[in-house]
């Protein structure tokens, strides 16, 4: 059965609320922090799921499943000759069967004290919750930047409020949270119009355009820099710079969860509000949400980067030099300037799905969650040779600091710099209609929008949803019907209902004279 659009969607421009995308658009942050957040709860609890009988070290086994997972995903959604809209049913189908038989295996694990049962719930928990964040992924880049500043943070602070208040070893989470944000990824994509299910008999795919893509121009704003050439069976490529983000992710994942598996020395002081790492997410969550409430379009991400370094090198070097073990300051620091650079990334996976255009998404969250969960891995696994070595007396915990610092600044320096991550964004305050002084316009000509941005003013200006601005923007590069509906992964009924609000609330009724409103967009 098919989605069919949401409530919102069906409402008659004339009889919707002069407030009503706003009342929309809070929905859809409320639903992505929550379901997103949840979805990093489970995987928390996850990585300290053990039995009795078994005492090697399993959360790596859980991360390696998951970072598969996401990178199959990658390429299976962006490299599948046939239908779209079959392929990700088909994903969709195999998550919610890995996440069922994870919620059923770990707590039968652990009432049966069986090492088995727990390593089939690992591996099939982490692959779905692998593909479960590569969904949510999606809604994040369906948004704007500002969407993606908001919710990135917020989940945070729901994931470090869950783990706070959850009890260690409680069963019910590992069937709760799951579930819980299953569903509402669930009811987010039903709004969005998006399809879980073709409806076609099995083995049967959707139509597929006749349109000849030889003659469809080529895709403008922001997406010149990726060498992406896929209409129909093209391949996608990261740029270089999202290349090194990727890697960096990698690296500082690695170092961090390395470190994180060496037990504190003494009391931990935030034990009662459930831990450092708890009250790290939710205070890192909380101060960028103040900062992106009053700034709000005027954010400069590169000044999160500039701050998020230098507070974990600053942990690093008073683990290393001033208290030579993992005190609660030192471990906090580190927390704080990882948690930093962690919100950050999530943002910058959503620009990069935008700057690539509709339909990348599932291709670089993939790709940036493969990455993340493999360093991830591969620091617990380190850990777990290193810890006996430090107890031994072979090796410093300080000299693994001193390293860590090393290889942070070579990132900092020489891999990803803050050029590279202010090349990134695309989308800033698009559509603001600021006024600036005549002399600084003569003397500083405004930059050329691009088409996402004109796309951008055009739907503020409009009042159009979140996915009509989608919609709109294949229609400003002369799309078809079928390719909307195709690369949107919705039916061509929706696509068509999309279409027909965009021309009733622009008053324009060819899409010709639609690509000429566009094109002609300014800011003013």
């Amino acid at each position: 059965m098919k989605s069919k659009t949401s409530a919102a969607d069906a409402t008659p421009t004339e009889q919707r609320a002069p407030n009503a995308p706003t009342v929309r658009f809070s929905l859809d942050y409320l639903i992505v922090i929550a379901g997103f957040g949840l979805c990093r709860a489970w995987i928390v609890f996850s990585l300290s799921a053990s039995v009795s009988s078994f005492e090697a070290r399993t959360d790596w086994v859980f991360l390696v499943a998951g970072a598969v997972a996401a990178a199959l995903a990658a390429l299976v959604m962006t490299r599948f000759v046939g239908s779209m809209p079959r392929m990700h049913e088909r994903l969709t189908d195999i998550m919610l069967g890995l996440a069922a038989s994870s919620a059923l295996c770990i707590p039968a694990a652990t009432w049966l004290d069986s090492a088995s049962l727990l390593m089939l719930g690992l591996i099939t928990g982490g692959a779905a919750a692998g593909l479960l964040q590569v969904m949510w992924g999606e809604r994040f880049a369906a948004q704007d930047l500002y969407f993606s500043l908001a919710c990135a943070p917020a989940a945070a602070v729901v994931t470090g409020l869950v783990l706070a208040m959850a009890s260690d070893g409680n069963l019910i989470a590992f069937i709760a949270l799951p579930a819980a944000s299953i569903v509402l990824l669930a009811l987010e994509c039903r709004r969005c119009g998006i399809v879980w299910k073709t409806g076609l008999p099995e083995g049967q795919m959707e139509d597929e355009p006749q349109e000849a893509d030889e003659g469809t121009a080529p895709q403008e704003g922001g997406g010149a820099p990726f060498a992406r050439g896929r209409a129909l069976h093209g391949y996608l490529r990261l740029d270089a710079s999202s290349t090194k983000l990727m890697v960096s992710i990698m690296v500082f994942s690695f170092l961090i969860r390395m470190l994180d598996a060496f037990p504190i020395v003494g009391d931990d002081p935030f034990e009662l509000l459930g831990g450092i790492g708890s009250f790290s997410l939710v205070v890192v969550g909380a101060v960028f949400l103040v900062i992106v409430f009053f700034v709000k379009d005027r954010m400069n991400i590169t000044l999160v980067y500039r701050l998020s370094l230098p507070v974990m090198i600053g942990g690093l070097i008073a683990l290393a030099l001033v208290f030579g073990e993992r005190a609660p300051l030192a471990v906090l620091l580190i927390a704080t300037g990882y948690e930093l650079f962690d919100i950050l990334a999530w943002v910058l996976f959503g620009e990069i799905a935008r700057r690539m255009g509709p339909g990348a998404a599932p291709y670089v969250f993939g790709v940036g969650v493969a990455y993340m969960l493999l360093g991830m891995a591969a620091g617990y696994v380190a850990s777990a040779v290193m810890i006996p070595l430090v107890d031994a007396g072979v090796l410093q915990l300080s000299a693994v600091a001193l390293v860590a610092v090393l290889c942070l600044v070579i990132i900092a320096f020489l891999v990803l710099p803050e050029s590279v991550i202010s090349s990134i964004p695309l989308i800033k305050g698009a559509g603001r209609r600021t006024e600036k002084p005549a002399d600084d316009q003569e003397e500083h000509p405004e930059p050329q929008l691009t088409l996402e941005q004109k796309c951008a003013g055009v739907a503020e200006a409009c009042g159009l949803t979140p996915r009509e601005r989608e919609v709109l923007q294949f229609l400003a590069r002369g799309r078809t019907l079928s390719i909307v509906a195709r690369d949107l992964h919705i039916a061509k009924n929706t696509a068509r209902t999309h279409i027909e609000k965009i021309y009733q609330k622009t008053d324009i009724h060819k899409q010709q004279d639609l690509i000429d409103f566009v094109e002609g967009w300014e800011e003013r």
